[in-house]
């Protein structure tokens, strides 16, 4: 009996094994399939859209050859493939305005390109004008531009003396009128430094020589609102004359050292400086113009010491330097007279002082000490 009670519990428990096993087999190929179609179902998608794509790749094919069976010439000339319908699209989808359609767009477009043509064609020539007349400009041109400045340096001495003098005689109550101020500058455009490029040892000489011109006529203005101011005291008018005086006669240095440097040492040109500040001295040559007036020689002459501290030096010789003297000492004293037409030459303005603030500056001026 116990025996049997054994054996059927032997049974039960192969029974319940074997129920067991066939559960778990059976949730592991429910499982196995549930990852496949997990890892299928992508892949499967991707295909069907490649497989989509394909076939309205083909639709689009055999739509494109049967548009073309039309002309049968372009048919002849394009391969019956995927290569072919490529070209064919190509072909029917590329236009252009000028052979397919005039329309408003096209024309305003050609319009403007020929505006443009027409424009690039002015500018090239204004350039090629501009650069001919740049290298019509010659070295030599610019030297003989540097002796006439010479010339003009030499007038601006003898105006600018002139007007320090009358300013001296009318003590101080009267200032030269600012035209004459304004002719003192030098036109610094006759400098052409385009004629030097590509020798660069000259054009840094002529560069430095307009620098000094235009610091020059920096200076004139300056010069300009002392002596015109009637508030200006006289010692720094005569500081603002001595000045000009000076950077005359630095300039004339620096033109006839720069032409040398440029040009060379040669009597030819030395001459050619020397004639050209000869036709300046011009005292005796205008005399017979000029309606003579008391006192137009009552100067303090210029002496041969002065004129020796001058870049004239650089020119003339002792002997020579007296007789530029005596020429400048006449100029001057026709510069001191009137015109032909009764004008002065060098036109003195008297001062039209406030009395208000006279008084006022004199009030709040500092007594001097004891």
């Amino acid at each position: 009996m116990k025996n049997q009670q054994l054996s059927m519990k032997k049974k039960l428990l192969l029974l319940s094994f074997l129920l067991l096993s066939i559960v778990v087999h059976a949730q592991q190929k429910e499982a196995t399939q549930l990852s496949k179609d997990s890892m299928t179902d992508p892949v499967l998608k991707e295909l069907q859209e490649i497989k989509k794509l394909h076939e309205n790749a083909q639709q689009d094919i055999k739509k494109t050859w049967a548009k073309m069976q039309a002309n049968e010439e372009e048919v002849k000339n394009i391969p019956n493939n995927e290569y072919g319908a490529i070209l064919a699209v190509e072909k029917n989808t590329r236009q252009h305005w000028y052979s397919d359609n005039w329309n408003l767009f096209g024309i305003i477009t050609s319009i403007i390109a020929f505006a443009a043509l027409i424009y690039s064609i002015l500018t090239y020539n204004a350039q090629l004008q501009t650069e001919k007349n740049t290298k019509n400009i010659s070295q030599d041109a610019q030297r003989h531009l540097l002796c006439e400045l010479l010339r003009h340096l030499y007038r601006n001495y003898v105006i600018t003396y002139t007007m320090r003098t009358k300013m001296e005689n009318m003590n101080y109550k009267a200032y030269p009128s600012e035209e004459h101020f304004v002719k003192l500058k030098i036109p610094t455009e006759n400098i052409h430094l385009e004629a030097f490029y590509g020798e660069n040892e000259k054009f840094q000489l002529l560069h430095v020589l307009y620098l000094n011109f235009r610091n020059y006529n920096n200076e004139v203005e300056i010069a300009l609102k002392h002596i015109t101011d009637p508030n200006i005291s006289k010692d720094t008018k005569n500081d603002d004359f001595a000045m000009l005086e000076f950077k005359i006669s630095f300039l004339t240095g620096k033109i006839i050292q720069t032409i040398y440097d440029v040009w060379g040492k040669e009597d030819k040109i030395r001459n050619e400086m020397r004639n050209a500040i000869r036709i300046s001295l011009s005292g005796k040559t205008n005399a017979n113009d000029n309606i003579d007036v008391p006192n137009s020689d009552d100067f303090i002459h210029l002496t041969l010491y002065d004129l020796k501290n001058t870049s004239y030096t650089k020119l003339y010789s002792n002997e020579e330097l007296e007789k530029v003297l005596d020429t400048f000492n006449e100029d001057v004293h026709e510069e001191r007279k009137r015109n032909a037409r009764g004008a002065w030459k060098v036109r003195m303005i008297e001062f039209q002082y406030d009395e208000s603030k006279r008084n006022a500056s004199k009030r709040h001026s500092p007594k001097k000490q004891k």
